[in-house]
């Protein structure tokens, strides 16, 4: 018999990988909210500076938002005890590292107004601290001897067994997550474009391009949240479903930003950047949640999620409804 820790981690994720992916998704899930409430900042005052000003502070939380939700991502497939998810992982923590810490190392910038220490207890240098000491944790023997078996959960365990008992799989509940959090944005959106349209006094010409991308967004946010419900009890339809919406959805929001963009003056900081400007901005602002969304629709492909809605008409009793 083998000693008590090895019958721990081979009754299932070890603790010290299971301390690491935690870590890891709280810090993808806080950076991804800190994401969220910056791009709000940018929809709110975008308009009032040029596109030369608000475009790289787009482009930072766009990119920053991609980092923090493949961190969500990749802490779940961590403790699935997939290997490509600690590579990636790991360079994230040195990423960090360097971005935080190199005007502190010698031939770094020489003027540096924060002190180390203040900047290594700040909300952001605590994200980095912790981030490192996930990383160690995913490279202690216990997670080795984790990765090395594959991730499963008990020597001996058949591939696949994860679809054969039941269970629900990894990729399928991230893409729920994914649907629930992108539909429930997209519908915040949608209300709160509404709600501002409906005070505006503009004309019918300068409304109808936000108008229809407003209601695109609350039209992709019910098919979401009700592509989300049936992802999670396997639905075989919904597959080709969650698919569509997303293409859909993206297709309307470029020809309501083409139709924007037509309407525009030539004085305003819509117009400056031109048209590819106007309709990146609005892919990657207004957009955002549908882009989500599609990278659900690309999970609920991936192989592990086959079995799953291949039973899917099996795991309710014949004549059980969807409630």
């Amino acid at each position: 018999m083998g000693t008590p820790a090895d019958n721990a981690t081979n009754a299932g994720v070890p603790a010290v990988l299971a301390i690491s992916s935690g870590i890891w998704l709280v810090l993808g899930a806080a950076g991804t909210l800190w994401t969220l409430m910056g791009l709000l900042m940018i929809l709110a005052f975008g308009g009032m500076v040029g596109p030369q000003t608000y475009l790289p502070a787009l482009e930072l939380y766009l990119g920053s938002g991609a980092v923090f939700v493949s961190g969500v991502l990749f802490s779940v497939f961590l403790r699935r005890g997939r290997r490509l998810a600690r590579v990636v992982l790991s360079a994230f923590a040195v990423a960090f590292s360097v971005f935080l810490y190199y005007p502190y190392l010698p031939g770094g910038p020489s003027a540096v107004e924060v002190p180390w220490q203040v900047a290594l207890i700040s909300p952001v240098g605590a994200a980095v601290v912790a981030a490192v000491i996930a990383t160690v944790l995913m490279w202690l023997p216990p997670a080795n001897a984790y990765f090395a078996r594959g991730g499963a959960p008990t020597p001996g365990t058949p591939a696949g067994s994860e679809a054969a008992s039941g269970r629900v799989p990894q990729t399928v509940t991230a893409a729920v997550w994914i649907l629930a959090v992108s539909g429930a944005i997209a519908a915040l959106e949608a209300v709160l474009g509404l709600l501002v349209l409906s005070g505006s006094t503009g004309s019918d010409r300068n409304l109808t391009p936000a108008l229809v991308l407003y209601l695109t967004l609350a039209a992709v946010a019910v098919g979401y949240l009700a592509c989300a419900r049936a992802v999670r009890r396997g639905k075989p339809f919904v597959r080709p479903v969650a698919a569509v919406i997303p293409l859909v959805g993206l297709g309307l929001v470029v020809l309501a930003s083409i139709a924007a963009f037509s309407s525009a003056s030539a004085v305003s900081p819509a117009a400056a950047g031109g048209l590819p400007a106007a309709i990146l901005l609005a892919v990657l602002s207004q957009g955002l949640p549908i882009i989500g969304g599609l990278a659900a629709a690309v999970l609920i492909w991936l192989p592990p999620a086959r079995g799953y809605f291949r039973r899917g008409a099996e795991v309710l009793p014949a004549g059980t409804s969807g409630s």
